[in-house]
């Protein structure tokens, strides 16, 4: 099925109620199959903005899952951007790149897939491509994000003028500001043009001492320009980020990393830090357990490094950094200590995260790229997951509103942002739950009851207090055959409801016990 194109979608609030609205109007009518196509719009929607919700809170493989999920409902070209986005976000690029070809074949006029499909290209190092894509999209909307694309890779093609000349355009738009600068210096340095970066990194600090991570940036900046080599002038940039802001991540984190192999106890200083500011860092527990390793701590060390691997196939990322040293190292630790199938387990899983990126390096995409520094991905690819965001300001002085997949790709919620995230996680789980027990209730009346009893059990899993959930999930279980499931749901029935004969009568077929039943006596039982 080809994905239908959407023309300025209402807000989702909106949305929802006309889909309520059409729901509604089925069930009144009678019209079942009306009603189950209302139910799955309605579905279709929900995990859309559960999606998009996981994205905004940098949960990338669940924002994927419910994106991909959304399109078995309704395939719509809102669905196959944000599913290219989380794609992109967990290094996908060439699936990224399919979900954007079918977005745009729906609505070639949709300014998100062309700027989502220029990121894609600019991972695969196609920047010529990427110029297109950025520039059909600021032809359908005008976008800061967009046009920084649009720079970053003229500056990579080494148009500099071009590229110059958007900054200027966004410096006389949004005001001369040191975090407009910092995005520019942030650009030039990617570009390995580091003087340029040093110009710029230094004149968002004179407009701003305290600009955030405006002296790690300057200091990574000397340090690339030394081809990885910590200059004093790149660990007094780093010294000062920590006088200005003692608890940044980025610079402990980078300072633990530099001395991991010339002075283990300060090395330990920094990433214990680091892992203290960002618990989620699964390459500061990786590097703290490196060094326990070295010390021949093994006990501690297999404790660090399943947690750096635990931390790191949560977040999807677990390909493209120096996390196969954990599973080496796991694996060695595991082998020594008699565990050696378990120890095998983690060898294996090294060995695929290498070939990937051999996979990656061959293709050009870019995975491995660290910035022009002349190192390979596996000398500096955990340094990628571990820089700091350089937003795209929004109003105010030097506004950091996050705008798009390059501000969601480091996402940290605000006390704020993580309340307003909740109320909508539950508000859209009370909707699933709904809409998935509403379709199921449909498939049985129509004696779909296998099929229904999936979605009563999709139902239970968003919200299981939905109304009669559990009578209608266990009920139909038993007309489907399964007969635990129908045992498990229908006591749950009676828990809620202790005078539902009905659910008492078919748990008493089925030959189980049941909430408030009196056990017979053996002499009392009838022959």
């Amino acid at each position: 099925m080809r994905a239908s194109a959407q023309q300025k979608p209402a807000s989702p609030l909106d949305e929802f109620d006309r889909r309520f609205a059409a729901a509604n109007s089925a069930k009144e009518a009678g019209d079942l199959p009306a009603a189950a196509a209302a139910s799955e719009k309605i579905i279709a929607l929900g995990l859309r903005e559960m999606g998009k919700l996981r994205l905004f809170e940098a949960a990338y493989p669940e924002a994927a899952r419910f994106s991909r999920r959304s399109l078995e409902f309704e395939d719509v070209a809102d669905a196959h951007v944000d599913l290219a986005a989380a794609n992109l976000l967990t290094s996908r690029v060439d699936e990224a790149l399919k979900e954007i070809s079918q977005a745009l074949a729906a609505d070639p006029r949709n300014a998100k897939a062309w700027s989502i499909q220029g990121q894609a290209q600019m991972k695969k190092k196609d920047y010529r491509a990427a110029v297109e894509s950025f520039e059909k999209s600021l032809e359908i909307r005008p976008d800061r994000e967009t046009s920084y694309g649009l720079a970053s890779c003229l500056l990579r093609l080494k148009e500099k003028e071009k590229a110059a000349a958007i900054f200027l355009e966004m410096t006389v738009s949004y005001g001369d500001r040191s975090g407009l600068h910092l995005l520019f210096g942030d650009a030039y340095r990617k570009a390995t043009l580091y003087g340029d970066a040093i110009r710029e990194f230094q004149r968002a600090l004179s407009l701003d001492p305290k600009v955030p991570n405006g002296h790690y940036f300057l200091g990574l900046t000397y340090l690339m320009q030394s081809e990885w080599v910590l200059t004093p002038e790149a660990r007094r940039q780093f010294l000062e980020q920590l006088r200005v802001d003692p608890g940044n991540f980025y610079a402990n984190y980078l300072l633990g990393y530099l001395s991991f192999s010339s002075h283990q106890p300060e090395a330990d200083h920094y990433l214990r830090e680091a892992a203290r500011l960002n618990p989620s860092s699964s390459e500061a527990w990786l590097y703290l357990g490196l060094n326990a390793y070295r010390r021949k701590e093994n006990q501690r060390a297999e404790r660090l490094f399943r947690k750096a691997i635990a931390l790191a196939e949560r977040s999807g990322v677990d390909a493209h950094t120096d996390i196969r040293k954990a599973y080496t190292s796991l694996g060695r630790i595991l082998i020594a200590s008699g565990r050696a199938a378990e120890g095998e387990q983690y060898f294996e899983k090294a060995r695929a995260i290498q070939r990937n990126i051999l996979a990656d390096n061959q293709e050009g995409s870019g995975m491995g790229d660290s910035g022009g520094s002349g190192l390979s991905s596996a000398d500096v690819s955990s340094l990628a997951q571990n820089e700091p965001p350089v937003p795209l300001g929004g109003t105010g002085k030097d506004a950091a509103t996050p705008s798009g997949s390059n501000a969601l790709s480091h996402a940290e919620l605000k006390q704020g942002q993580e309340r307003q995230a909740a109320a909508q996680e539950k508000f859209l789980r009370s909707v699933l739950g709904g809409a998935f027990s509403d379709l199921a209730t449909v498939e049985a009346m129509q004696k779909q009851y296998a099929v229904a009893l999936g979605h009563y059990q999709e139902a239970e899993g968003w919200d299981p207090k939905v109304p009669n959930l559990m009578r209608n999930l266990g009920f139909t279980a038993y007309r489907a055959g399964n007969h635990p499931e129908a045992i498990r749901a229908l006591r749950k029935a009676l828990a809620l409801a202790a005078g539902d004969d009905e659910a008492r009568a078919v748990l008493r077929e089925l030959g189980t016990t049941f909430p408030g039943q009196v056990p017979q006596k053996k002499e009392d039982k009838k022959p």
